[in-house]
């Protein structure tokens, strides 16, 4: 081998060997595939859908929102950074959504910490999501 060839290897290898360090069981890739796919259900008001992602203990008061949902559209989100804990079991993600009423079309912003965990030592995350009460603030559409 030429030793363009055996640089290029080195670096490879070391480059791989960080990743494999840092996040040896994929954890960090898996939360950030979930919580696309759960903002992306939240943002297309979805709810049913974006409550596979949501802890069984908050499941039933996050499927009690619909009817404020029913109210809104959320026309673009933006995802915050993700704040890890040390052990990587849980993390943090600030979303921000801009949302509309239907019955002013006044746009406004539902700011959301979400809170993730992962039971277990599978790549499974579960969400509890803090949407309760920010919806009230938009007013009611009528019918």
């Amino acid at each position: 081998m030429t030793w363009r060839a055996l640089a290029a290897a080195a670096g490879l290898f070391a480059g791989l060997g960080c990743a494999a360090f840092s996040d040896p069981m994929g954890r960090e890739y898996a939360l950030a595939g979930v919580q696309l796919r759960y903002t992306q259900q939240v943002r297309w008001g979805n709810l049913q859908a974006a409550s596979e992602f949501v802890d069984p203990e908050t499941r039933e008061a996050f499927l009690g929102q619909a009817k404020a949902f029913e109210a809104i559209r959320i026309t673009e989100y933006d995802i915050g950074r993700f704040d890890y804990a040390e052990d990587r079991q849980s993390a943090k993600v600030h979303v921000t959504y801009h949302a509309y009423s239907l019955a002013t079309v006044e746009e406004r912003k539902i700011e959301e910490d979400q809170h993730w965990t992962r039971p277990g030592n599978g790549n499974t995350w579960l969400v509890k999501p803090e949407l309760a009460g920010l919806l009230d603030s938009f007013p009611k559409a009528t019918h």
